[in-house]
């Protein structure tokens, strides 16, 4: 049942719909973060959820036998999210209660792991991380009475660099010097818009739901690792995904025998989220790709050499706080080469590098081993250099409160006049835009 409210803006006779869906998922689907799980356990385990009893608990997942995890709540979804939908030159934005993701979404702060959870007559279906070095899925096997066997396995390892250094033009010192005395937030939030590719897309069956829990399951370990850092604290903050469902709706990305190069689709993508209306405001904006990344060689030619490309430092700046990363779905491991991307657009260079510009700390004091997270070939321990952290922390100083200022308020109506193209009409506030249990939709043509 679809209760649609039917808007025309004139004078551009922009026609406008608001659709409230009743949302149709309330099915056994929970994405779950634990503690990590020792390989010492056997290849092949009976999770179990364990309902609770109590307010104050979100309940537990007995992965063994020995093994329980107590869960808490994802942090990185806020109230609301939206979910962009482009297909064919028309664009759809969604408002997603997120109440019952959250719900659904569970994270331990101690560990990092992160499960989409399933359930079936005969048990539940986990799959997702259990760290950052071991993932779980299913197996399609037997099942023993009310528990379905489930594989634990390592994670393998793209090969390849990370990504190139871009040319020093790229890091333009258009700010002034930041404040000393510059009292930072406790928790710095940096808001982010997801896009997945059509590449993504089909391989994920142009399935919504599935998409959604994916990309929530994949922000919440690679939010795992930025919360290992101190100064500032750092909690990512999933505000929308967007989806291209053909590759004529992606027309920034710059392809040729099935690879993308990185570094021109990563300015044309740049100039794309400058010119286009999103549901809301982000600070950054990350494409995934589920092709492979490269640059011209010598003869022109795009080489495969590279999983991901970001513009060190442009966070909060209009144009250029865009990032690339390769995402190949169900290879659990492309999360490091993410928080990569992400760590050089909140302000930090490779390991072992100088400044981005006059007064930015840089790196050189921090040259590998040890590896971390912005090294050329980040692995174990998963954490960013002491390096990387002053230098995130300068960024946020330098950037100023303009950039880290947490919205205390967001209204529905305020924000989708402009994604209807349409900035001038009757500015009408309304406290129940959000109803719970809906979805609400902004459908725009233009009127003949």
């Amino acid at each position: 049942n679809e209760n649609i409210l039917q808007l025309i803006l004139p004078p551009q006779r922009l026609v406008c719909s608001i659709v409230c869906t009743p949302l149709p998922w309330e099915m056994y689907l929970t994405t779950l973060m634990i503690v990590s799980i020792a390989p010492a356990h056997a290849d092949v385990v009976y999770p179990v959820l364990i309902e609770s009893r109590s307010d104050n608990s979100q309940g537990s997942v007995r992965v063994t036998e020995d093994y329980i995890v107590n869960l808490e709540e994802s942090s990185v979804l806020g109230e609301n999210l939206f979910f962009t939908d482009t297909r064919n030159g028309e664009v759809t934005h969604e408002l997603m209660d997120t109440a019952f993701l959250r719900k659904s979404v569970y994270e331990n702060s101690e560990h990092a792991a992160s499960f989409t959870i399933t359930k079936t007559p005969t048990g539940i279906e986990m799959e997702g991380y259990l760290n950052f070095t071991h993932g779980i899925k299913p197996l399609r096997i037997n099942e023993r009475s009310g528990r379905i066997p489930h594989k634990i396995f390592p994670l393998p390892k793209l090969e390849g660099e990370i990504d190139l250094d871009l040319p020093v033009h790229k890091h333009l010192n258009e700010s002034p010097e930041p404040r000393a005395d510059e009292e930072l937030p406790h928790v710095w939030r940096p808001k982010m818009y997801i896009m997945i590719d059509s590449s993504i897309n089909e391989h994920l069956r142009g399935i919504k739901r599935l998409q959604v829990l994916y990309i929530v399951r994949l922000m919440n370990i690679v939010n795992a690792i930025f919360k290992t850092v101190k100064v500032p604290k750092i909690n990512l903050h999933l505000v929308g995904i967007y989806r291209f469902q053909t590759k004529q709706d992606e027309s920034f990305i710059v392809e040729e025998d099935g690879f993308i190069e990185g570094h021109e689709t990563l300015d044309a993508f740049g100039k794309f989220t400058k010119t286009t209306s999103f549901a809301r405001h982000a600070d950054f904006y990350f494409l995934l790709a589920g092709r492979r990344l490269g640059t011209r060689n010598k003869h022109g030619k795009i080489s495969p050499n590279i999983l991901g490309s970001a513009f060190s430092g442009r966070i909060c700046m209009r144009g250029t706080n865009v990032g690339i990363s390769v995402e190949v779905p169900l290879l659990y491991t492309t999360f490091i080469n993410i928080a990569h991307e992400i760590g050089h657009l909140l302000g930090s260079t490779h390991d072992g590098k100088g400044p981005l510009f006059h007064g930015h700390p840089g790196a050189e004091a921090c040259k590998p081993p040890p590896s971390h997270i912005m090294g050329i070939s980040s692995g174990p321990p998963f954490t960013f250099s002491n390096c990387s952290e002053k230098e995130m922390e300068y960024m946020l100083k330098f950037r100023g409160k303009k950039c880290w200022k947490t919205e205390s308020y967001y209204d529905f109506f305020n924000v989708t006049k402009e994604v209807a193209g349409y900035k001038n009409y009757n500015q009408r506030r309304s406290a129940n835009a959000l109803i719970q249990g809906c979805m609400f939709q902004l459908r725009c043509t233009i009127a003949p």
